[in-house]
């Protein structure tokens, strides 16, 4: 393996420190013979061992990472100078990119942060170059997303950065939709790179998403949902925008978590039951269970309670359990049949969480409003659990579960679910037995049979012994919650 010598750097900095073009072209060259095959194994390591024996004063020299990421900032910012009547050449872009990947990927082993000194400029040289230069979009997309992967980078950003990039990329995105109506837009690839940028902009503030920049997001996510029409990796990775943005700062938007709403339901709510994009339904089903949790307690979480009644209980229906659904190397037949994907967990915990919001807050109509009675929510629950469908029933073993978390439990509560609850999963065995004799499947039964065993095994029995010691009342409010639930699921008036 050739080795490298300091004078070996220092050609290649002296003539990327050149004032003429032709000079600086040539550095470029001769770097990239260095970043190139096993040459590059020496090369970053000489310059990451220099930096690593820097001290957090000492100002970095010219066999340093710091030192050169700075010279090529320079070379690209005079190579965009020097190119009015022509593209800058990619060269530099792809460089400065190469050798950010590569200062963090020759990191010593207990010297981290080997950009740290250069980071603040270099987010600021990222921005402006992002802003005015379209022919290094890819190359310098790539770069930002690498460094604001890293927690100690980010911080180092100024918030005025910050918030031009959050804008640039929202509007990129949003005129690339609106461009699109118009028969002239970018290619599919080039928008997905853009929200992949918007997205680990979002998930990577420097600190708390900043103020001023919370009611131009969601304008910026009302415009683009506006235009956006189409399923695929692009609308799944614009609703983990959302996502993510509503798990930063969702406590803070307030009415604005509406907006959001109003502007994107029909696209959600069209996707839950049509679509056949796993990722793009996983992520529906996380911004409805993040919206729902927003709307606790607020005035406006009925429609939201109501809107999700609807499509869960379709959804429930039309799941089917895939014996497949393990690989067969990870367990045995018997393991296999009966298991949950991870993305039938998110639909059933979100089932249970609306049916139990739903049933203990009981839905109204407003005064004014002329429309046919629904029927209640712990009826549906009741009609599913009957249909013998095995995600109904886990549906209600999750809300039961809700019941027993939120609500102060007590020997009543155990008595009512001993002698009620386990009465109705018996009404509803005798569908699910039906079925399986009928059509000689058996995963549903044996996916009932495994949760009704975990639920009285890890919640019934603790539950039963923590009850006989402490031995605390129900309020009377409380009862007539657990009361209403259980009529209304299991038809049967309950007399504690």
């Amino acid at each position: 393996m050739e080795t490298i010598a300091s004078r070996d750097v220092e050609e290649i900095v002296s003539k990327l420190s050149s004032d003429k073009a032709k000079a600086r072209e040539e550095g470029i060259k001769l770097l990239n013979t260095w970043l190139e095959g096993e040459r590059s194994i020496r090369f970053c390591q000489f310059l990451g061992e220099n930096t690593a024996m820097l001290k957090p004063n000492d100002i970095p020299h010219s066999q340093t990472w710091p030192f050169l990421v700075t010279l090529l900032i320079r070379c690209v910012s005079l190579e965009i100078a020097s190119s009015k009547k022509r593209l800058p050449k990619l060269v530099f872009s792809k460089t400065l990119r190469i050798v950010v990947q590569r200062a963090e990927a020759s990191k010593i082993s207990g010297k981290t942060l080997p950009l740290l000194s250069v980071v603040k400029p270099l987010f600021s040289h990222i921005s402006d170059v992002l802003r005015d230069i379209q022919s290094f979009q890819s190359e310098y997309g790539i770069m930002l997303r690498h460094i604001l992967a890293v927690k100690d980078y980010r911080f180092h950003m100024r918030n005025r950065v910050y918030c031009n990039l959050v804008l640039l990329y929202l509007g990129k995105v949003e005129t690339s939709f609106s461009e699109k109506s118009n028969s002239q837009y970018n290619p599919k690839e080039e928008v997905f790179r853009c929200v992949l940028t918007l997205h680990s902009l979002l998930e990577n503030p420097p600190g708390d998403f900043p103020e001023n920049l919370r009611e131009d997001t969601v304008k910026g996510f009302i415009g683009i949902f506006s235009f956006l029409r189409d399923e695929g990796k692009i609308a799944r990775k614009l609703i983990e925008c959302i996502n993510i943005f509503l798990l930063k700062d969702g406590p803070n938007l307030g009415c604005q978590c509406l907006e959001i709403h109003n502007a994107v339901q029909q696209f959600v709510f069209r996707c839950w039951l049509t679509s056949h994009d796993r990722g793009l339904k996983d992520a529906v089903i996380n911004y409805a269970r993040l919206q729902l949790n927003l709307s606790r307690g607020a005035a406006d979480g009925s429609p939201l309670v109501e809107q999700l009644l609807d499509v869960i209980g379709k959804d429930l229906d039309q799941t089917n359990i895939l014996s497949g659904s393990v690989p067969r190397t990870d367990a045995t037949k018997d393991d296999r049949l009966g298991t949950l994907t991870s993305s039938q967990c998110g639909l059933v915990e979100l089932a249970a969480l609306v049916f139990y919001r739903a049933c203990a807050n009981p839905l109204k109509a407003p005064a004014t409003a002329k429309r046919a009675k629904r029927e209640h929510a712990s009826a549906c629950l009741r009609d599913g659990l009957m249909k013998g469908k095995w995600l109904w029933g886990s549906c209600a073993t999750g809300m039961l579960l809700f019941a027993v978390l939120l609500v102060t439990i007590t020997l009543v509560f155990v008595r009512i679910y001993s002698c009620i609850g386990l009465k109705a999963y018996a009404l509803a065995l005798k569908g699910v037995l039906n079925e399986a004799n009928m059509e000689h499947a058996y995963d549903d039964l044996l996916w009932t049979l495994r949760s009704l065993q975990e639920f009285s095994s890890e919640q019934l029995l603790p539950v039963l012994r923590t009850e006989m010691l402490i031995r605390s009342s129900l309020t009377s409010n409380e009862e007539m919650v657990l009361g209403s639930i259980f009529e209304g699921i299991f038809d049967v008036r309950i007399c504690p």
